[in-house]
This record gives C-alpha cells, sequence and structure tokens, in this order.
C-alpha cells in the first residue's frame, strides 16, 4: 500500500509538469496530415513533405508551418506556444524548462533546443521556422504558404490545389542572413540567424508568387541544393507559371507516366536489375528464320529478309494462340535489309509446335490488292505496319494493321500514319501450305480525328501534327525529327460482354496537347518537390551538360531536353468498334489510358494480356525518345542499349491503370545495341502450360539482332566497316530473326520478375508440350556476342534505319559490378599509458552500531477457504403420465320388486324349565317379518368340551371384576377432586 501511495504521487508530480517530447509535427491541431503536398487544412490526414498552415490536424511534415500548441520534429525556427520543444534552436521563452544548447531565460517546460526559437511550453524538435496551433508534425522544411503541390508520380494525375492563404512568410528580405550555412550547435544567439538552408532568405523575394515560394521552400527541405539568392531571372520566370500550368484541370482517367518513373527505368536498366532484366543469349547458337528467305513483296526478288515486330492471330478475349485448321498462324514485318522495305507477311506452323525450322511463308498479304496493279508489287513508300488479328468464325482472318504513307510535303516530313483494317480469305491447300484467297473490306479506321475540327480532341492527327511549330529563340525549331507523330499498333481485346476495342500507340490531342507549357505542370515529374525543382532547372538551362563517354568532353544537352519536352505527347490510346465483325467502324472513343507527356515521345506496340479479371498493358520504349538525356545516356553507357517493355493493370479496360513493379518497368536490355543477341519489340502472350512452376506467367517474344545486318559490321581503324567478303567468311548475313521466348511472371499484387525459362526460337504458344532449351540461354555476357561485334563503334541513328544524328552514344560492354577494394587493414592501437597509481583510501570510521530491530511477530497463517463443493446437477423432471381417460359409468339395473311377506306362525307353548332356581327365560315371539332367534345355550364348544354357558360365567366374573376396580378407582379421584 505504501508503495502504491508513493507511485501515485510521484505520478501526480510527474504529470504535473511540463513534458520534453520527440513529437513529429508542425502546423496542425486535432487531426492528422500525411501529404507529399503543400496543403492548407482543417481536420485532416495526410502524408505530407510540404507548407502547411492549418489548424485541427497532426502532419508528418517536411514542412514550414504556422501554428499554435503543438509538439514539432523540425529543422526549424520555432514561435508557438503551449508545446514542449526540441530544437537546435536559441529560445527565449516563458513557463519552460531548456535542455539547450543555447542562450535561453525560461519556466517551467521542458525544451531540448540548438536553435533560435521563441516559446512557451512547447515541445519542439526542430530546424524549421514554424508558428503552430495544437499540431504535431515532422519538419525538415521553411514552409510558409498553403500553395499546394501534389506528389504527381500517381496514377490519378491529382490536381494541385495551390490558391490558398499563407500565414507567415519565411523568404523574406533580411539583412542579417545574406547565407544558407547551418550554425554551429549552440552558439548563436540571434533569433533572426539562419541555421538551415530551410530558412534562407530570398532578397528577391518579391519576384516568386507564393505558390512558387511555398514549393521552393519544400524543395530546400527535402536537400535540393539550391540557394534562392542566386536564383536567375529564368528560374524565377519558370517557377511562377507553376502555379498556372499545374492547378488546371485534367483528365483523371488518363494514367500518366511520369518524369521520375522514367529516371527510374533508366536506374533500373543500367543496374541490370536482375528483376527486369533480359536474360542473355548465346550469340553463336542464334540461328536467321529459313522462312524469311522469300520474295520481297516491293522488290520482287528473293532476299533474305529482316523479320521484326510479329504478332500471332490470337483469340481476343483469352489473347490464347488461335488453332486454325492445326496451323497457328503469325503475321511479321518483313524487308530487304537496308532498302526500306516495310512490309507484312502471314506466316504458319504445327498448332502448338516449337521448332524454328517448321514455319512457312504464305507470302506478302497486300502483293497485288494495293501495289502496283501492273507488277503486283508493293509501292515504296507506301507500307503496313504492326497491329494484330483475330479469327472469325467463316474461317477468315480480320487484320487490324498501320497503314503508313511517307509525306514529303510537311514540314517534318514523316510517315501518314493510319489505323486500317482488313478482312483476309484463306485457303488451306490439298498439300497442307496455306495461301491467301483475297484481301477484302481493306479501309482507314481511324486517323485521331473525333470531331468536326481540324484537330483531335483526346488524340492528334496527322494534319495537327504536321503543321506545329516549335518557337524557340525567335526561330523555327524541329530538332532534327525528335517530335514524332504516332498513330499505329492497333491491338485487339474482346471483353466478358463481346464488345470489341483497339488499343494503339497514339500521341495527345488538344485535351492535353505538347507544348513548353507542359514543363511547368508538376504532374508531369512525379517524385517529390526536390526532384521536382532540379529537374525543371534542367530542362529550361540550355548550357545544362553531362560528359560524353567517348570523347571525354563535356557536351550541352539542356536545349535539346527542353526541346523535347515540349513537343513529347507519347499516348496509348484506346477506342470501341462498332459494324460488323469482317467490316468494323468507329463506335466510341476514349480519352487516352497512358499518357507520357513532357515525358516521351514514343511507347509502341501495346499488348494486352487478361489473367484472372485483370488486364495486363505491356508496352515497348525506348529511352532515347524520351525527354531525360542525363538518363538514357548513363544506361547507354552502362549496358550499350536503352530499350525497355512498360506495363500496367486494372480490373477496367478503359481507365484506372496502375504501374506494374510501382514505376511501369518490366524489362531491360542486357547488351549493346549491335550485338547479334540485342532484342526488341517485346509482345506478351498467355501461356497454356498447367505445370505450376509456370503459373501466372506470360510468355515475352521479340525479334533479335537489329536490322540493316548491324551485327555484321566490324571494327577497322577505329570505324564501323561492313565488309561483304568477311560477312561471307563468317557464315553469311546475320539478319533480323525471331529470338528465343522466356517467362515472365505476373503477380496479383503488380510486381512481375524474368523467370530463367527459354524456349526455343520463335516459340508463340507455350504449352504442356513446348521443350525449354537450356542450350541457348547463358549467364555469361562473354557469350552473348560475335567475336568480331565487341567494341564496334555505331551510331543508335543507324540501328533505327532514321538517320537520327542527336543519338551519338557508344555501346558498351554489360554493366559488371566493380569488385570492391581490399579494406585498409587497421591501425595498431595505441599503447595505453599506464595508469596513475591511486591513492591509499583514508580508513573509514568505525560505523555506529545499529540498534537491534524489533522483531515482527509473525503474522497468524490464514486458513485455508474452503473449496466449494461443485452444485449437484438438478434431475431432469419427470414427464408427467398422460392422465386416464375415465370410464363410462354402469347403467343402473332396474330395481327387483319386494317379495310378499310371509304369513306369521302361531307362537309355540314355552317349555317346562330344567333348574328349578333359575326359571327359563320365555322365547320373545317372532315378529312378522322377523326369523326366530337360534337358542345356543348350552350348546358344548368343539374343542374343550366345554358348556358356553360355564364359559360364559367365567368371562363374565372377569368382566365384573374389572368393572368393580374402574368404579372404586373413579370414586376415589372424585373424592380427592371434592
Amino acid at each position: 500500500m505504501g508503495i502504491s501511495l508513493f507511485s501515485l504521487g510521484l505520478g501526480m508530480l510527474v504529470t504535473s509538469q511540463p513534458v520534453s517530447a520527440d513529437v513529429t509535427a508542425t502546423s496542425t491541431s486535432s487531426s492528422a496530415v500525411r501529404t507529399d503536398a503543400i496543403s492548407e487544412s482543417s481536420s485532416s490526414e495526410a502524408k505530407a513533405e510540404t507548407t502547411s498552415a492549418s489548424s485541427s490536424s497532426e502532419a508528418k511534415a517536411e514542412t514550414t508551418s504556422a501554428s499554435s500548441s503543438s509538439a514539432v520534429k523540425a529543422e526549424t525556427t520555432s514561435v508557438s506556444s503551449s508545446s514542449a520543444v526540441k530544437a537546435e534552436t536559441t529560445s527565449a521563452s516563458s513557463s519552460s524548462a531548456v535542455k539547450a544548447e543555447t542562450t535561453s531565460a525560461s519556466s517551467s517546460s521542458a525544451v531540448k533546443a540548438e536553435t533560435t526559437s521563441a516559446s512557451s511550453s512547447s515541445a519542439v524538435k526542430a530546424k524549421t521556422t514554424s508558428a503552430s496551433s495544437s499540431s504535431a508534425a515532422k519538419a525538415e522544411t521553411a514552409a510558409i504558404t498553403t500553395a499546394g503541390v501534389a506528389n504527381a508520380d500517381s496514377q490519378t494525375s491529382a490536381e494541385v490545389t495551390a490558391d490558398s492563404t499563407s500565414t507567415s512568410q519565411v523568404v523574406t528580405n533580411n539583412s542579417n542572413n545574406q547565407n544558407n550555412t547551418a550554425q554551429p550547435a549552440g552558439n548563436s544567439t540571434s533569433t533572426t540567424q539562419s541555421t538551415n538552408q530551410a530558412n534562407s532568405q530570398i532578397s528577391n523575394q518579391g519576384q516568386l508568387n507564393q505558390f512558387a515560394t511555398g514549393f521552393v521552400n519544400r524543395a530546400i527541405s527535402e536537400g535540393a541544393n539550391v540557394d534562392p539568392n542566386n536564383f536567375t531571372q529564368a528560374q524565377i520566370d519558370a517557377l511562377n507559371k507553376l502555379e498556372k500550368y499545374s492547378t488546371t484541370k485534367k483528365n483523371t482517367d488518363t494514367t500518366q507516366f511520369t518524369y521520375y518513373q522514367f529516371q527510374q527505368t533508366a536506374d533500373k536498366l543500367a543496374e541490370v536489375d536482375p528483376q527486369y532484366a533480359i536474360p542473355y543469349f548465346k550469340a553463336d547458337q542464334i540461328q536467321n528464320l529459313p522462312a524469311a528467305t522469300a520474295k520481297d513483296g516491293q522488290t520482287g526478288k528473293v532476299a533474305n529478309m529482316d523479320i521484326w515486330d510479329s504478332w500471332p492471330v490470337q483469340d481476343p478475349t483469352t489473347g490464347e494462340i488461335a488453332n486454325w485448321n492445326g496451323k497457328q498462324l503469325v503475321i511479321a514485318m518483313m524487308g530487304t535489309p537496308n532498302a526500306n522495305s516495310n512490309h507484312l507477311y502471314l506466316l504458319y506452323n504445327d498448332y502448338g509446335g516449337d521448332n524454328f525450322a517448321g514455319w512457312k511463308n504464305a507470302g506478302d498479304i497486300f502483293a497485288g490488292y494495293r501495289g502496283d496493279k501492273k507488277t503486283g508489287l508493293e509501292i515504296f513508300g507506301d507500307q503496313e505496319w504492326s497491329g494484330s488479328a483475330y479469327p472469325l468464325d467463316d474461317g477468315s482472318i480480320q487484320l487490324f494493321y498501320t497503314h503508313s504513307k511517307y509525306e514529303t510535303k510537311t514540314i517534318n516530313h514523316q510517315n501518314h500514319q493510319r489505323i486500317a483494317t482488313a478482312n483476309l480469305k484463306m485457303k488451306l491447300n490439298a498439300d497442307g501450305t496455306i495461301s491467301i484467297a483475297s484481301v477484302d473490306n481493306d479501309h482507314t479506321l481511324f486517323k485521331g480525328k473525333d470531331n468536326a475540327s481540324a484537330n483531335g480532341t483526346h488524340y492528334q492527327t496527322f494534319d495537327q501534327w504536321a503543321h506545329n511549330v516549335t518557337m524557340f529563340d525567335g526561330h523555327k525549331e524541329d530538332f532534327g525529327g525528335a517530335d514524332n507523330f504516332a498513330m499505329r499498333d492497333p491491338h485487339i481485346v474482346k471483353d466478358s460482354q463481346g464488345n470489341r476495342y483497339l488499343v494503339f500507340e497514339a500521341s495527345t490531342g488538344d485535351d492535353d496537347y505538347q507544348s513548353e507549357d507542359q514543363i511547368y505542370d508538376l504532374r508531369n515529374y512525379g517524385g517529390n518537390a526536390k526532384f521536382q525543382l532540379e529537374s525543371l532547372f534542367n530542362l529550361i538551362n540550355n548550357d545544362y551538360s553531362v560528359k560524353d563517354k567517348v570523347t571525354g568532353k563535356m557536351i550541352k544537352i539542356g536545349r535539346d531536353m527542353r526541346v523535347r519536352a515540349s513537343q513529347a505527347n507519347a499516348a496509348i490510346g484506346i477506342i470501341k468498334l462498332g459494324g460488323t465483325e469482317n467490316n468494323p467502324t468507329v463506335a466510341e472513343v476514349y480519352d487516352p489510358i497512358i499518357s507520357a507527356v513532357m515525358v516521351s515521345d514514343e511507347i509502341e506496340r501495346p499488348d494486352i494480356v487478361k489473367i484472372g479479371d485483370t488486364y495486363y498493358l505491356f508496352a515497348a520504349s525506348r529511352l532515347n525518345r524520351g525527354t531525360n538525356d542525363a538518363a538514357w545516356r548513363k544506361a547507354n553507357d552502362k549496358v550499350g542499349d536503352n530499350v525497355v517493355t512498360l506495363g500496367w493493370y486494372s480490373k477496367d479496360l478503359t481507365k484506372g491503370f496502375k504501374p506494374l513493379n510501382g514505376n511501369g518497368v518490366v524489362l531491360t536490355s542486357t547488351v549493346p545495341a549491335n550485338w547479334r543477341t540485342a532484342t526488341y519489340s517485346y509482345y506478351a502472350v498467355p501461356t497454356r502450360s498447367t505445370d505450376p512452376r509456370f503459373k501466372n506467367t506470360v510468355l515475352i517474344t521479340a525479334y533479335m539482332t537489329n536490322r540493316n545486318r548491324v551485327a555484321d559490321y566490324r571494327n577497322k581503324d577505329g570505324k564501323a566497316v561492313l565488309d561483304p567478303d568477311f560477312i561471307q567468311e563468317n557464315n553469311g548475313e546475320h539478319n533480323s530473326t525471331w529470338a528465343p521466348s522466356f517467362l515472365l511472371r505476373v503477380n496479383p499484387d503488380g510486381t512481375t520478375r524474368v523467370l530463367p525459362y527459354v524456349t526455343n526460337q520463335g516459340v508463340w504458344d507455350f504449352n504442356n508440350a513446348t521443350k525449354l532449351n537450356t542450350n541457348i540461354m547463358t549467364a555469361k555476357a562473354d557469350e552473348a556476342y560475335l567475336p568480331w561485334e565487341k567494341g564496334v563503334p555505331f551510331d543508335n541513328g543507324s540501328i533505327l534505319g532514321s538517320g537520327q544524328d542527336w543519338v551519338d552514344s557508344m555501346p558498351s560492354d554489360p554493366y559488371t559490378p566493380t569488385a570492391p577494394t581490399a579494406p585498409t587493414a587497421p591501425t595498431a592501437p595505441t599503447a595505453p599509458t599506464a595508469p596513475t597509481a591511486p591513492t591509499a583510501p583514508t580508513a573509514p570510521t568505525a560505523p555506529t552500531a545499529p540498534t537491534a530491530p524489533t522483531a515482527p511477530t509473525a503474522p497468524t497463517a490464514p486458513t485455508a477457504p474452503t473449496a466449494p463443493t461443485a452444485p449437484t446437477a438438478p434431475t431432469a423432471p419427470t414427464a408427467p403420465t398422460a392422465p386416464t381417460a375415465p370410464t363410462a359409468p354402469t347403467a343402473p339395473t332396474a330395481p327387483t320388486a319386494p317379495t310378499a311377506p310371509t304369513a306369521p306362525t302361531a307362537p309355540t307353548a314355552p317349555t317346562a324349565p330344567i333348574n328349578p332356581s333359575q326359571p327359563t327365560t320365555p322365547t320373545k315371539p317372532v315378529q312378522a317379518g322377523q326369523a326366530a332367534a337360534t337358542n345356543f345355550v348350552d350348546q358344548r364348544l368343539p374343542q374343550t368340551g366345554e358348556t358356553d354357558q360355564q364359559h360364559m360365567t367365567l368371562s363374565g366374573l372377569l368382566l365384573l371384576a374389572m368393572s368393580s376396580l374402574l368404579g372404586l378407582f373413579g370414586m376415589t379421584k372424585r373424592q380427592r377432586k371434592e
């Protein structure tokens, strides 16, 4: 009891004092705020790296805040009341107790501080400038406004709120603060001196609007290495544009592929992360596709053709490979190398087979149907590109493809692409071969225009793009074709209700059009404010430079990046089809499902696979089509290529897609682009295997070896040379061919992983009979190239076949981690100095003998309580017996009639008495109706022979004696009473 009372008293003492706490806090009251934005809130919850002024909230923030009654963990200068402060500050306060390396006057509060602070009864761990009310925050910022910048690395392109009211001003003109250098802990006494960059005073602050000020403060708090005093006028102008372009309404059905996700993609590629890295293949095992040696539909000559973008004829609902009369069908782009021949061919093999040599070529699909009527050849510049196909019930094949014509009268001189469709009538010949009987209903399906205007609302049209003129520094700029137009690669999908859709590569239209304004929309960046600010300044800096790997010189890429960012508007679009299956039309045009505006100008070959109730979208891209030159150049320097597959997933086919793996990265290249084993144009198809190892997998197909005999170049005197004699000496041409296919696991949680399972080249249908090829895959990068390929200089522009001289990176060996250096041997420890001999201790005085304590009386042992007996379980009550049914009463009998009385006889004369001394009592005459009485006198008993009279006399005497005694007794008793 004494202990309990003592504890209670101690508890009262403790709770009566101010509490010093490390509370993660800023600018709020009675609620929780966690946000990556600059916000003004009340009673809210968010995750924040923000600038905030609010009440009734609790914030985890890297912010500057205005409030009172708060606990703040911040790198701040704080003005607050009713809170406990743990800070690196110099504090002048009342009602506080201070634990600090400070100059402090305080009472009745707990403060750990190395900062400049004026507070009352507060707990603050801070390196920020804060005035707060009833709030908790974690802040490493100097946040001063409620203008908000949302973390745009999300799937909904959330709007950024900005037009709000600031409650305090951090960025001010202050002559006492001219730098961003933090002061030594405990040595500051000035309440105006800065302790962190977050407290930096911008001398030209008046030129920044409220939104820009809050954004800069938040970026600094997150570690941005900038000095606002040194902002250029161009930087100030750019910052002041953020509010206008970051707060406009944007379509939330479209998922933004952000600048930050692009950066992460490039980083994963450079790391050769095994989760995403494409397997290494043995270069000496790769073969040209035998079926690619055929008549070129454009030249009319038999050639060893390149084969690249390919796709199977599939079930449009399940995505599985169709079984067409026991055959599997694939349509592919093919053409003679270096002849600008790009046309579609039909290939076939046994259904379910994986024999690479079993593929046959049915020829050019459109030769004789669209080309020169006299020669039956395709026309140069009139080409067919990637698409998709599915079988109809009548045995025909419905083909969707890209119809492209080379336009010479436009400003940018590029291919005019449009989505087209045709119905192919097929013929199975007696010898087992397949031919195309006819091409019907060939027509353009969609060009991007969805209304009566000249421009596309959802998607850019060719006319809209062709007349686009980007102006920089007063002159026209198209930068060598960096601005691409896209309306291609249609992929057919049917939903569970039978509705038909096409997903395709496109460019954004008027709703979210390409322009320099996109540079100032923070939603395009993703990441945090630090990343956004640094990326913005790089994009607007014409002098931004990186080191060229080949020359070792610094090259300016800033202007290139700015131009590209102003023109980039890649998108994945979707339309709904109407009409008949063999002659479809467009029924409805939707917003893009993916947009990469400002980030990339090419995300191609979209492909959707449905697993369970989820749609998985895959698309290929070359990072050098993006706007972050520094990122893709780093990838090129490490690997020698920059091709990737991106991916998203959604349960709704038309919207709401989320990036796979959180950043959209699915596959990354692993070898230089000029090696035999370089791959691209990845296309995913579902698997049919029931082996548990392959559950939730898709088969990744691709072409291998870049076009136009890139793998045949050799290094001669430091130059890449294509030598025909050398080619013949090394087993002939190494053309683009089908790659070995490999498996990718797609997990239900939205993550993916490349699996170590590889098939033969040219496998499209992965089933229980498909063989894994362990001989063609290797873990050694040194086996992934032909002997002459390593170190051959090349221009990526030559690989793309477009002569884009702005791509000037060189390949390198695959990235190999540097072996760690041996650790430095530790220095021998300094021998310790001999300890000083201790002085002899003073002899202690003898202690006073303690008085013997009174022995306590032994307590009486308590008697053990009697264990209660278990209660007797009650007996179950006896069920009552059913009552006996009463018997029916007996009917009474009729009464008997009385007999007539017998007439009395005359009395008999009395007999003379035997004993003269005792006269005989005369017999009483019998009355009429009575029987005569029997006389038992003088009857002898059969047992003794005595007469009854003798027996009766003795009994009578006894009765008489008893009567006399009783009478005497009664008389005596009466006399006593009297």
